[in-house]
């Protein structure tokens, strides 16, 4: 073989090496970026968030809940409305899942979260509609698309990550994600301990949510304590908690299952019976209303060394009977003409 045809060889191989290199990382990236529940794109989140929860929009949208409360507001939320009528989306169609991720209060005021969609878009036909509404302005940001929009005197945005994944929220969250992924960085790496409870969730799951130390910290450490005292003032002080796990499933009825982390054991056995004393507080309330003994039934509370455990199996009619009755309108006050 002479040199030229050496030297093309070479080359020739040293191309070959380094895409298969390359397949191999993207393959491997791929492989490992999924952290349970949470896909591979939600790794570019900020790495300070306190809490990630996840919707299986397919599995929710073919429950029976569904079915008996699609029009409630609360199976709505205001950030997703916001979402479907400035782009058109349609969540029972459009989307597969959703992941919000964000942080806890700051004093009274409550951060606004960022909200990641994931299916199959249409990208062409979303701008479209976004700029049909008249109410966005698109630029171009670090190679990706933003859309940008004020309401209200807030500022909220829509990145086009890819075509099959969409993030949503403030601007200038919106805009550090977009940057810190268009330089190849995974900020929810740094955060080891929220990353390891995101992976400890149950698979299959139609919702979860986890919560580290810095966002529990900033719960109350006190609950109010009917009866105690006789003044009604008093409160039962609750261990602090380190991290919080939930998940939830909608099949026949609603299933729970929470799990706390406390500092030691004994710190775990207290909240525990502070929880079964509040579940004894419900039973007794049966007497005004019967459906209270069975709400109070669902539960089942225990422990595992400084685990707290929460298992919850409610049907829905049961839920349905706890909600306020709607109180029938006035009837109109009928006047008398008297001479």
């Amino acid at each position: 073989m002479n040199r030229n045809r050496l030297v093309l060889f070479a080359s020739v191989l040293v191309v070959v090496l380094g895409v298969v290199a390359g397949l191999g990382a993207l393959w491997l990236d791929s492989a490992r970026a999924a952290v349970g529940p949470l896909p591979g794109e939600g790794l570019v989140l900020p790495a300070d968030t306190q809490f990630v929860m996840g919707i299986d929009v397919k599995r929710l949208t073919s429950s029976p809940a569904w079915e008996r409360w699609s029009k409630n507001q609360a199976m709505r939320p205001e950030a997703m409305e916001r979402l479907e009528q400035w782009t058109g989306l349609d969540p029972t169609r459009d989307i597969d899942q959703i992941v919000v991720a964000g942080r806890g209060a700051r004093g009274k005021k409550q951060e606004v979260p960022l909200v990641m969609a994931m299916g199959d878009f249409n990208l062409e036909k979303l701008g479209g509609s976004i700029e049909k509404t008249g109410s966005g302005e698109k630029c171009q940001l670090e190679g990706g698309t933003l859309f940008t929009m004020e309401q209200k005197g807030v500022s909220s945005s829509l990145a086009v990550l890819n075509t099959n994944t969409l993030l949503f929220g403030p601007t200038a969250k919106v805009q550090d994600v977009v940057k810190s992924r268009a330089r190849g960085e995974s900020p929810l790496e740094q955060n080891e301990q929220l990353l390891g409870l995101v992976g400890s969730v149950k698979p299959g799951s139609t919702f979860w949510m986890v919560g580290d130390q810095s966002l529990l910290s900033n719960m109350p450490n006190g609950i109010p304590a009917p009866g105690m005292g006789g003044s009604g003032s008093a409160s039962m002080n609750l261990p602090p908690l380190q991290s919080l796990i939930v998940t939830g499933d909608l099949g026949s009825q609603l299933s729970l299952a929470l799990t706390g982390v406390a500092a030691d054991e004994a710190s775990a056995t207290k909240l525990a019976d502070v929880l079964r004393g509040l579940v004894a507080l419900v039973s007794l309330q049966a007497q005004q209303k019967p459906e209270l003994q069975e709400l109070a039934s669902a539960f089942s509370i225990s422990t595992e060394a400084t685990r707290v455990l929460v298992n919850a199996r409610i049907p829905y009619e049961l839920l349905e009977s706890l909600q306020p009755k709607k109180q029938p309108a006035p009837a109109e006050a009928e006047t008398a003409v008297t001479e």
